[in-house]
């Protein structure tokens, strides 16, 4: 009798393993700007408010958290200085490129999903001293998409984003252009989930049918 309690308990085991696969399986991994250090910045002056053009993707350089600003939920600001200041005034505009870049197996490119909600300060509300940019972002150097800011302030957490395609084995990146007006600019963002892979959940049931079969074979 003592043989096959011990099969059993080291099948078990397995099983267990199995049934726990998601906090073992790879996943997308995305970072809010609580951590600056997952993101890096390229800034530029002197281009035309409004204008894609005007924007840059040279010269990156670390984000860095601007100091004593949060969002309302408490999401940490970040920009190229600790002040998000880079002019003696208002209507100096400046350019922001917010960029994190992150790996991907070729099973988490084919099913990886990210969900996210974003500010951005200042951009395209209305008011002359804010610019006429809305502020999008871009996947992997594709097409350029808008922001939602269901408030129409985009200094608040925009619409919940899904990012559900797009993405490739490899190094991916993610874009968020943002128009400041010179002074207290930058970017705050909050990731809200990041889905698992259906390989995960196929992974999980895999592990409840192997133990299903071990409780029957016990029992018998």
């Amino acid at each position: 009798m003592t043989v096959p309690r011990i099969v059993s308990l080291t099948a078990g085991s397995l099983a267990i393993g199995l049934a726990c696969g998601v906090s073992n399986a790879s996943a997308m991994s995305f970072s809010s700007t609580n951590d600056p250090s997952a993101w890096q910045v390229s800034v530029s002056q002197g281009g035309a408010d409004g204008q894609e053009s005007s924007f840059s993707t040279a010269n990156f350089q670390a984000a860095v958290a601007v100091t004593g600003r949060l969002t309302s939920d408490g999401t940490q600001w970040i920009s190229n200085n600790a002040t998000g200041t880079n002019a003696c005034c208002v209507g100096t505009w400046t350019f922001f490129v917010f960029r994190q870049s992150f790996t991907l197996t070729p099973a988490e490119a084919a099913t990886a999903s990210l969900q996210f909600q974003w500010a951005a300060d200042d951009s395209g509300e209305g008011f002359e001293w804010r610019g006429s940019w809305k502020p999008k972002y871009r996947l992997n150097g594709g097409s350029l998409v808008n922001g939602v800011w269901d408030t129409g302030s985009t200094y608040d957490l925009g619409h919940l984003t899904t990012v559900g395609s797009g993405f490739v084995a490899g190094v991916n990146t993610l874009d968020f252009y943002v128009e400041g007006n010179g002074v207290s600019d930058g970017f705050a963002l909050k990731t809200v989930a990041v889905v698992p892979e259906p390989e995960t959940y196929a992974l999980m049931l895999a592990g409840l049918v192997a133990l299903g079969f071990l409780a029957r074979r016990h029992k018998a």
